[in-house]
C-alpha cells in the first residue's frame, strides 16, 4: 500500500479523536439538517404534513429517556431537540414551498422511504447528539442550528 494512501486513510480516524464533543454535536446537527430536504421530499411525496406533533413528542420523549440515562437534565436535551426540529421544519417547508412555487425543480429521484430509511439515520445521529450533549457539549438554540442549516434551504 502507497504509504500516503495509508496516512491519508489514517486521518478520519485520528481526527475523530480530537473532536471536541461541542464540535461533534454541531458536525451531527448538520448532518441531521442536511437531510431535511430529502425528509422534505418523502413528505411531500406521501402527502404527509411536516409538522407532526404527536410524533414529535414521541421523539422528545425518547430523547428525555435516553439523556436521562447520561446523566443529562431532561428539559436540556428536550430544548435542543425541540430546536432542531424547528429548524430543519423551516428547511422542510422551505423546499416544498419551492417545489409548489416552481422555484426549484423537485429531485429526479424518487423519495426514499421515510419509515425505512431516513428514520434509522436520524436515530444514528440522535445517538450521536446525546453522547456530545453528556460529553460536555453546550446545546445548540434555534436561532444557531438554523444558521447551521441556511445552506441547506433553496437557492432562489
Amino acid at each position: 500500500m502507497n504509504k500516503k494512501l495509508f496516512i491519508l486513510g489514517l486521518a478520519p480516524a485520528l481526527l475523530a479523536g480530537c473532536i471536541s464533543p461541542q464540535g461533534e454535536l454541531a458536525s451531527l446537527a448538520e448532518q441531521r439538517l442536511g437531510m431535511s430536504r430529502d425528509i422534505a421530499w418523502a413528505k411531500h411525496s406521501a402527502d404527509l404534513p411536516v409538522y407532526d406533533p404527536q410524533r414529535e413528542t414521541a421523539i422528545l420523549q425518547t430523547m428525555m429517556a435516553a439523556g436521562r440515562q447520561q446523566g443529562l437534565a431532561p428539559d436540556t436535551v428536550r430544548r435542543f431537540f425541540a430546536a432542531e426540529m424547528e429548524a430543519s421544519r423551516r428547511i422542510q417547508w422551505a423546499w416544498i414551498e419551492a417545489w409548489r412555487e416552481e422555484l426549484a425543480p423537485p429531485p429526479e429521484r424518487p423519495a426514499d422511504d421515510l419509515g425505512a430509511s431516513l428514520r434509522p439515520q436520524l436515530d444514528e445521529i440522535n445517538q450521536g447528539q446525546i453522547r456530545a450533549l453528556a460529553g460536555g457539549a453546550s446545546p445548540l438554540s434555534v436561532d444557531q442550528l438554523s444558521e447551521i442549516g441556511a445552506r441547506f434551504l433553496p437557492k432562489n
